[in-house]
C-alpha cells in the first residue's frame, strides 16, 4: 500500500480537483472505463484500489488527476447517477469511526491539515486525546453536521448496501482471505482470472505491515495515515454512551444490514 503523500494544493484548487474527479468518473465510468472504489472514508479503498491495479495492471488514480482512460480510481460517491464497474467497500463502523476520528483531529502525511483545522473548530471538546470520552460528541458531529463527506454512514448504507450490478466486499474479509478475495473481485469485475502466486505476490507487496511502517517513517509528529487498520479495534475505544449515540443516530441497521455484531 503505496503512503505517497498528497501534493499541496490550495483549498480552491483541492475543491476543484474533487469536483473535476466526481464529473469525470460519473461522466465516464461506464465508457473509459473506471473501475471504481466506493466506500466511506476509511475502509481501506486506498488498498483495495492499489491491489486492484496492480492485478490488472492499470493506473491507480487516486493522488493525480484523473484522465480519460482505462483505470483504477476511488472516490466516497453517495449518487449513483452514471457509475459503473463499481466495488463497494464495508468495514464495521465502529472501526470506521475510530480511524476517521484519529483522520479528522490528528494532521498525517496526507495533508489532512484544513480537515483537522475545521474539526478542531467545530469539536465541542478540547482534549483530543480522550478518544473514548469524545467519541459520543464525534458521532453527533458526523451525524447532525457532516463535513467531509457531506453525508452519514447510514445514508451511505441506504443507497450502496442494496444496490444492484455492484461487487460488494468488505474489509474484514480483504484481512483475513485476502488472495482469495481479490481473485473473486478481479473475476467478477473484469472477467480475468489471476493465478495464486500472483495474487499472494500482490498481497505480500501491498501488506498492511509493509503499509504502516513507511505511514510511520514519513508522518513525523503526525499520526501515521496508515494507523493501525484493525479489524475490531474499536472495542478498545467505545463505551455505553457511544453505543448510545450509534442507536440514536440510526447505525444499527446499517450495523446488522451488513452483518457486524449488534451494538451495546
Amino acid at each position: 500500500m503505496s503512503t505517497k503523500p498528497l501534493p499541496q494544493q490550495s483549498a480552491v484548487q483541492r475543491r476543484l480537483s474533487a469536483l473535476r474527479h466526481k464529473a469525470f468518473v460519473h461522466g465516464f465510468s461506464g465508457i473509459a472505463p473506471f473501475y471504481v472504489v466506493n466506500e466511506f472514508p476509511k475502509c481501506g479503498g486506498t488498498w483495495l484500489g492499489q491491489m486492484l491495479a496492480m492485478a490488472l495492471d492499470l493506473p491507480f488514480r487516486r493522488n493525480e488527476p484523473i484522465r480519460f482512460e482505462k483505470a483504477i480510481t476511488h472516490g466516497h460517491f453517495l449518487r449513483s447517477f452514471g457509475l459503473r464497474n463499481v466495488i463497494v467497500l464495508w468495514r464495521d463502523p465502529r472501526d470506521v469511526l475510530v480511524s476517521f476520528y484519529f483522520h479528522s483531529f490528528f494532521k498525517n502525511e496526507f495533508r489532512n491539515g484544513p480537515l483537522v483545522d475545521a474539526m478542531r473548530q467545530r469539536a465541542p471538546f478540547d482534549d483530543f486525546e480522550n478518544v473514548s470520552g469524545n467519541l459520543p460528541a464525534f458521532i453527533k458531529m458526523l451525524s447532525v453536521n457532516p463535513v467531509s463527506p457531506r453525508f452519514t454512514w447510514p445514508e451511505f448504507v441506504s443507497v450502496w448496501a442494496d444496490k444492484s450490478e455492484t461487487i460488494q466486499t468488505r474489509y474484514e474479509d480483504l484481512r483475513e482471505d485476502t488472495a482469495p478475495e481479490l481473485t473473486r473481485i478481479v473475476r467478477e469485475l473484469a472477467g480475468m482470472s489471476i493465478s495464486t502466486p500472483t495474487a499472494n505476490r500482490i498481497v505480500e507487496e501491498l501488506s498492511f505491515e509493509k503499509a504502516k511502517a513507511k505511514s510511520a517513517a514519513v508522518s513525523g509528529d503526525g499520526v501515521p495515515f496508515v494507523r493501525e487498520g484493525s479489524v475490531g479495534g474499536w472495542s478498545k475505544h467505545f463505551t455505553p454512551q457511544a453505543n448510545e449515540a450509534l442507536e440514536r443516530y440510526g447505525y444499527r441497521d446499517g450495523i446488522l444490514k451488513l452483518g457486524y455484531p449488534d451494538i451495546g
